[in-house]
């Protein structure tokens, strides 16, 4: 009797803990597949994340006296900063060409071609639109998925706003 006690013991202990090994499989393949997805959109929002912030980080950092202002290049939108360097009057434009956000810094009024601008992040469209002191910017990736904000110029924008 003593030992069919023993084997329905150790019986109940084995399955339990194959439950508890079942379970944790179960929690285990959930928990990769909720991160897989995570990465996923992670990965897909990283270019419009990335404009978006790098833009409004450009806007505020020169927002004083119509620095900031909606401007074109080579036929394109871009966003254009003023700014002064050695008595130098100098124009840094963002701007998307080639299936990328570029920036570009030349001298006040100097031509260049949207190719020259050095690659910030790729990405299939960048708009702009103001509205009295608001500008929205509107970036979209290269997997088609818009991402937008809308920055307040406390300076006003100015220049040859479009």
């Amino acid at each position: 009797m003593k030992r069919v006690s023993m084997t329905v013991d150790s019986l109940f202990t084995l399955v339990l803990l194959a439950v508890f090994a079942v379970t944790v499989l179960f929690v285990l393949m959930s928990g990769a597949g909720v991160y897989k997805d995570t990465q996923t959109v992670m990965t897909e929002r990283y270019q419009e994340r990335t404009c978006l912030s790098y833009i409004t980080a450009k806007v505020n950092h020169y927002d004083e006296d119509g620095r900031v202002y909606i401007a074109e290049v080579d036929g394109i939108k871009a966003l254009a900063v003023d700014e002064q360097m050695g008595g130098l009057d100098y124009t840094t434009y963002i701007y998307c060409a080639d299936g990328a956000v570029r920036e570009i810094m030349v001298e006040k009024g100097q031509p260049f071609k949207a190719a020259d601008g050095l690659l910030i992040v790729e990405a299939e469209k960048l708009e702009f639109v103001q509205n009295d002191n608001l500008l929205k910017v509107i970036c979209t990736g290269e997997s088609g998925k818009t991402a937008f904000v809308t920055l307040h110029v406390a300076s006003g924008i100015g220049g040859d706003a479009a």
